[in-house]
């Protein structure tokens, strides 16, 4: 079985999720907003705006809102598991997306149109709907140091596939070491993925 499961398909209730998230909103301006204790935090998804109630559960509870356009992360954990910790960027054109890894070299982030949670032991939860003749989108986003949009890889799919693995090597062909290792890899989709980890362009 993977160690590591990206997608899970929520059968459970959205707003049971977003009760145990907690949180700091960190501003373009500069200020900390956190969201803890009996506060609560709702991961965003597509291109809301930044929602939190203090006070969750009490007679006084309070709706505090900042516009996305004023975010510049989002980082939640679930109450039961603070250590593990997942932070969110509202990626220009594209909407909120999970950083999936970042590196001084490459920026990695999942896009699910359904949006996101976080489990009791503060795994990653990315929300996929199954239709009768298609899934919600949920793919792979990535950003090279210097550049200033985002690069489609993929659907977030299992297997890689061939047209998969030649489109990813061509995206860091400058790392010809990597690219190597990518055309030879027979695993998940993820994994291929995380082998960008080691992305070391030659200056």
């Amino acid at each position: 079985m993977k160690t590591f499961l990206l997608i899970i398909v929520c059968l459970a209730s959205w707003g049971v999720a977003e009760a145990q998230v907690e949180g700091t909103i960190y501003l373009k301006e500069g200020r900390n907003v956190t969201f803890k204790g009996r506060d609560r935090l709702k991961i965003p998804r597509r291109k809301q705006d930044v929602k939190g109630w203090r006070n969750a559960y009490g007679q006084d509870k309070r709706k505090e809102k900042f516009a996305v356009e004023e975010v510049d992360s989002v980082v939640c954990w679930n109450s039961r598991c603070p250590e593990r910790q997942r932070r969110f960027i509202p990626a220009d054109g594209i909407g909120w997306c999970w950083v999936y890894f970042e590196t001084p070299h490459i920026l990695t982030l999942v896009f699910a149109k359904k949006g996101y949670g976080i489990a009791v032991d503060g795994g990653i939860r990315v929300w996929q709907r199954h239709g009768i003749f298609h899934r919600s989108h949920v793919g792979y986003y990535l950003r090279k140091r210097g550049e200033a949009g985002f690069w489609y890889a993929g659907k977030a799919k299992a297997k890689t596939g061939n047209k998969f693995l030649e489109r990813l090597c061509g995206y860091v062909r400058e790392d010809a070491e990597l690219c190597r290792r990518i055309r030879e890899a027979d695993t998940w989709r993820d994994k291929t993925i995380a082998l960008l980890m080691e992305y070391c362009p030659e200056d």
